[in-house]
């Protein structure tokens, strides 16, 4: 007999045996799934938000207007980043640690320890830039040149505030050449550069305009740049678009996506950001979630190793980015059969490991002979949502039902905490059945819940395709299932079926363009961007809306190029 949590959100890692043997296959009645604030946006806050058993997403209503964004935001670690790599070329720290690990936790506000951390770490990169090869990227002449460090503050500082500077910001830079005691010139350029890097100018993203239009504050020629690359790039605008912005080409709409256009098509400076993006939309960045937590029985699984796990995850970055860089649509995310393969990951997709390499190489899967539709059919997703020596069709089944269809279910009730059951099972389902359909509580959850998770049972606790259940019996992924939000339930046994249900769903394609409109703005749910999101999400709903379009799409919205005044 084994007790479980009805209707909790705890984790279904119980090791005990159920009756009829084998390992005990979900020992959680309940989502297994807290679910929490999304990662980062782009540079002006944090979180995407998300809907929980108790508390689903609010329904949608348009409010027409700007939304309040905060003027200083701080730089995201991954920003920061970004920007002294493309910068300065510089990618670790002492020259081992990736320049953001070596930053502190991202905040809102400095800390007295953030503020040691920034001043150690810039004083570190002032010094690694000057005695290495990527000098000239900040100073291209000789610091003993007449007006050398004058004319390197100016074209640096251009770049690195986004902005032209002040004759006083010069002039309080160049001080540094008169402090006492003197250095030689090239310790005053470092110390130049190290100024920089401490400058809340450098550290912060402020938008100063004040020039109105109507009733919000239009951003500066130089403001929009700045906005539109930390949002596609994560990182300070090229020469191009500073060009742009300088030549007053970035007041309209029209302009605006003709940069984004041209900037989305750098691949491999947008397309890590649109990984980004769907590693937070996907709930990989939530710390409640179960992405990539938890290890599995070998004695069940013998083809499991745990450096399965890390090419799990470089799978789906590189899943994500190849379907938004091939046309794909958000339908496509549900659909796709490309998957990435190395020697660590390959046996789960019923492939040699002899014939691959430590590299992922990108292959597309037999959909007749192992049906991978999307993402939720990858090993890094199937194995997460598994437990330790077998499925989890409560795991799998809560995770769709939340996190892409935000189905409102009831939420526990606390005097059916415990519940228990006996017999003997030969399945997984069967097991999860006799657990959560018997006592009512549980059974208005889990009817939810069992149906989208069951029709999955096809993947085993590690992702390979399986007819047998490793208790025994026959496979039976055939389920009713129910989609919440007024839609029909249906009858589906395929998970090509399902996933192609879940992307026609219209929740889904709302949270999806929820989601994106949050990370892009930093930005929780509200009414004046729920206008943008309707937007986005009648053109989801036709065929051929890509993901690349959509990120040009974020572009077009007023609120891109104005801001207002208020509390946030």
């Amino acid at each position: 007999m084994a007790l479980v949590a009805c209707g909790s959100a705890t984790n279904d890692t119980n090791n005990g045996t159920p009756p009829g043997g084998g390992n005990a296959p979900g020992t959680t009645a309940g989502s297994g799934n807290t679910p929490g604030a999304g990662g980062s946006g782009a540079g002006v806050g944090t979180g995407t938000g998300g809907g929980s058993i108790d508390n689903p997403p609010p329904p949608g209503e348009c409010v027409p207007g700007i939304p309040v964004t905060t003027q200083i935001p701080m730089l995201l670690n991954r920003q920061y980043a970004s920007v002294v790599r493309d910068l300065l070329g510089v990618t670790t720290v002492d020259g081992t640690q990736p320049v953001a690990d070596a930053l502190i936790g991202d905040a809102d506000q400095m800390t007295a320890a953030a503020w040691k951390v920034y001043q150690d770490v810039g004083a570190k990169i002032a010094a690694q830039v000057m005695a290495g090869a990527n000098k000239s990227k900040f100073i291209s002449c000789e610091p003993t040149a007449a007006d050398c460090l004058k004319t390197t503050v100016q074209n640096f500082g251009r770049k690195a505030f986004r902005r032209a500077l002040t004759d006083e910001e010069v002039a309080s830079f160049m001080t540094l050449n008169s402090a006492t005691p003197a250095g030689t010139p090239a310790q005053v350029a470092e110390a130049i550069l190290n100024a920089f890097l401490v400058s809340p100018s450098f550290l912060l993203i402020p938008e100063l305009n004040t020039e109105t239009e109507g009733s919000a504050i239009k951003l500066s020629q130089q403001e929009v740049a700045t906005r539109l690359s930390f949002l596609l790039w994560g990182s300070v605008p090229d020469d191009a678009l500073n060009a742009a912005a300088d030549a007053k080409q970035l007041g309209t709409k029209e302009q605006i996506l003709a940069q984004a256009t041209r900037m989305i098509q750098v691949r491999e400076k947008t397309g890590p950001f649109v990984s980004t993006f769907h590693d937070d939309w996907a709930q990989m960045n939530n710390s409640s979630a179960h992405w990539f937590k938890g290890k599995h029985d070998t004695k069940v699984y013998p083809d499991y190793t745990d450096a399965s796990l890390a090419a799990n995850r470089k799978e789906l970055d590189a899943f994500f980015e190849e379907v938004a860089y091939t046309n794909g649509s958000f339908k496509d995310l549900l659909l796709s059969n490309v998957a990435f393969v190395n020697k660590d990951n390959a046996v789960a997709y019923g492939l040699d490991p002899s014939k691959y390499t430590d590299a992922l190489t990108k292959v597309t899967l037999d959909s007749a002979t192992n049906p991978r539709p999307g993402f939720m059919t990858r090993a890094g997703f199937l194995s997460s949502y598994a437990n330790f020596g077998a499925t989890s069709p409560i795991l799998r089944g809560s995770y769709m039902a939340i996190w892409l269809l935000s189905v409102n279910v009831p939420a526990p009730d606390p005097a059916f905490a415990m519940q228990t059951v006996s017999g003997t099972f030969t399945t997984t389902r069967s097991y999860v059945e006799a657990l959560t359909m018997v006592n009512q509580p549980c059974k208005g959850c889990h009817e939810v819940f069992n149906g989208l998770g069951f029709v999955m049972e096809n993947y085993d606790g590690i992702g390979k395709w399986q007819t047998k259940d490793p208790m025994g019996g026959d496979i039976n992924s055939t389920a009713t299932v129910n989609f919440g939000n007024g839609l029909a339930s249906k009858e589906i046994s395929k998970p090509v079926d399902l996933m192609t249900a879940i992307a026609a769903a219209p929740k889904a394609q709302e949270l999806y363009a929820q989601a994106w409109v949050s990370f892009s703005t930093g930005r929780q749910p509200n009414g004046n961007d729920q206008c943008t999101v309707n937007a986005l999400t009648k053109k989801l709903a036709g065929d051929g809306y890509t993901i690349l379009g959509l990120l040009g799409d974020l572009t077009q919205a007023d609120s891109f190029r104005l801001r207002v005044r208020g509390s946030l």
